[in-house]
C-alpha cells in the first residue's frame, strides 16, 4: 500500500517535526506502512545536551525528557499520518536505543484488524513460541499475539493481555515509571539471550525496542535488522 511520494512527504515532514520539537532531528528516518501499522526507524538521533547526559549515565533522565516531548508530538503525528497516508492510528508506541542513538516509532491502526491481517513468514512459529515463553517468565502468557513485517528491516510483535495482578496494582498506586524501567530491562535481557534470530530468520538483529500501553494491557516488541534482505 506504500506510495513513494506519500512516504517521501511523510519522511520530510516528520524530520521537520522532530527538529522543531527537539532542536535536532535524526540523520535518517526509514518509514514504512502496511494495512495495520506505520513504522518509523530513526538513526543518529541525539542532541548535544543528551550526549552529555548519556556520558553521565543519566539514561532514564533522557528517556523522561523525550517522553514529555513525544507526548506533544503524538497528536501531530496522528494528524500527519491521516493527511499523508489516509490511516487513522489508534495507538502510538516508541522506544529508544540510547547506546547507538536510534529509535523506533510505531503507529497501530484498529487492533481488531489483526485477525484479518495474518502474515506467514520464515521463523514465525519459533519467534512466537519464544516470545510467549519469555512473556510467561516475565509476567504471564499473552492472551493474544500478532506479528508482521512493515518492511524487510522491521518486525513488529503485538502482545495483548500480559499484565499480572501485582503489576496492575502497582499501576493503580502510581508506579508506572518504575514498572516501565524494570520491565524494559528484564524483557530486553530475555529477548537478547533467548530469541535466536539466526535460527529463526538466518539474520542478526541490530536493535530491540519495547513499549507498553498499560491502560490497554497491550505491548509491542520491535526487532530491527541492518539490511533489506528478503524475509
Amino acid at each position: 500500500m506504500e506510495n513513494r511520494m506519500a512516504m517521501t512527504q511523510l519522511t520530510s515532514q516528520m524530520g521537520k517535526l522532530l527538529r522543531d520539537r527537539f532542536g535536532k532531528g535524526p540523520e535518517s528516518i526509514y518509514v514504512s506502512a502496511n494495512e495495520v501499522c506505520v513504522s518509523m526507524h530513526f538513526r543518529q538521533f541525539v542532541s548535544v545536551v543528551e550526549k552529555i547526559m548519556l556520558q553521565q549515565n543519566k539514561d532514564e533522565a533522557v528517556r523522561d525528557t523525550r517522553q514529555l516531548v513525544m507526548d506533544l508530538i503524538v497528536p501531530e503525528f496522528k494528524a500527519l499520518i491521516l493527511r499523508t497516508l489516509g490511516l487513522e492510528l489508534q495507538h502510538i508506541y516508541y522506544d529508544w536505543n540510547l547506546d547507538n542513538h536510534s529509535g523506533i516509532m510505531i503507529g497501530l491502526v484498529d487492533s481488531s484488524l489483526f485477525d484479518r491481517y495474518q502474515e506467514s513468514y520464515r521463523g514465525k512459529e519459533y519467534i512466537h513460541r519464544q516470545v510467549e515463553r519469555i512473556s510467561a517468565e516475565a509476567e504471564k502468557m499473552p492472551d493474544a499475539m500478532h506479528s508482521f513485517w512493515t518492511n524487510a528491516r522491521t518486525l513488529v510483535i503485538v502482545r495483548s493481555g500480559i499484565l499480572i495482578k501485582l503489576e496492575k496494582e502497582l499501576l493503580r498506586a502510581g508506579y508506572e515509571p518504575a514498572l516501565r524501567v524494570a520491565k524494559r530491562a528484564l524483557e530486553k535481557s530475555l529477548l537478547v539471550t533467548e530469541v535466536d534470530m539466526i535460527e529463526a530468520l538466518g539474520r542478526t538483529s541490530d536493535g530491540i525496542y519495547l513499549d507498553w500501553k498499560f491502560d490497554q494491557d497491550q505491548s509491542i516488541i520491535v526487532f530491527t535488522f541492518p539490511s533489506e534482505t528478503s524475509t
